[in-house]
């Protein structure tokens, strides 16, 4: 199938949101073509992790280079501005494989194959899971303590107290999907870690693969953050929104 095709620093994970301020012109477009009423495209397009490039510029010159395993999204929600920018919250559906790019129209349009959710060895991801799930407990847990401990140098106490129990408040107990390859999809789109790894994560064949190079993923940061050897995240990154 042809879709429309959103180069983008970032890597999105399916079941997960992705908002988007649209302002180059030619995503304008590109948008309104996506939302019209009949559009093939059916609210939809494909983002893909840029690996060279820039994300914004018109330059043919200068047209950025992105990962061939991308993320077909779905608008469901969308606000146009008077000026004609668009605000936009998008969805991740499912992986694709970007294959040629044709960029002599408006705005890129890919041909992409969606690729094959598979869970993987049933044994093996049932017992993956409920670690999974107790790495990404430390993992917050670490992230809490760190933040805890960074915000207590050079406030009073009872400045410190205001600003734990706001992180008690965001960073709560998450419950991963039981299902493995939504659980999979969750844990990549809340590690906050380098975009070629996540990039690596999104590429796995199936739900059992990436789990288990999560957990190892978990486990990692967690002993770096109970270090002090990197800082934590912005808690808005933390969200989980299946939906």
């Amino acid at each position: 199938m042809q879709l429309p095709h959103f180069p983008l620093h970032a890597v999105l994970f399916p079941h997960l949101p992705l908002p988007l301020h649209i302002f180059e012109e030619r995503y304008r477009t590109m948008i309104r073509d996506v939302l019209a009423d009949g559009s093939p495209f059916a609210g939809r397009f494909v983002v893909s992790m840029i690996t060279q490039g820039p994300e914004v510029g018109a330059d043919p010159a200068r047209q950025p280079v992105s990962a061939r395993v991308g993320t077909v999204v779905e608008v469901r929600h969308a606000e146009r501005f008077a000026d004609g920018r668009w605000a936009l919250l998008a969805v991740g559906l499912a992986r694709a494989m970007v294959e040629s790019v044709e960029r002599s129209g408006p705005y890129p349009v890919a041909d992409v194959d969606p690729l094959p959710e598979e869970q993987g060895d049933p044994t093996t991801t049932a017992a993956l899971l409920p670690q999974v799930q107790d790495a990404l407990d430390a993992y917050l847990e670490s992230v809490k303590r760190y933040a805890a401990t960074a915000a207590s140098v050079g406030r009073e106490s009872h400045e410190v107290g205001k600003v734990t129990g706001s992180l008690d408040e965001v960073l709560k107990p998450i419950r991963l999907p039981d299902d493995p390859l939504a659980a999979s999809y969750a844990v990549g789109g809340m590690l906050q870690i380098e975009l070629t790894r996540k990039q690596q994560l999104l590429e796995l064949p199936d739900a059992g693969a990436r789990l288990a190079a999560e957990l190892q993923l978990l486990r990692r940061e967690a002993r770096l953050l109970a270090d002090g050897a990197i800082s934590p995240m912005s808690s808005a990154d933390l969200h989980y929104n299946p939906n």
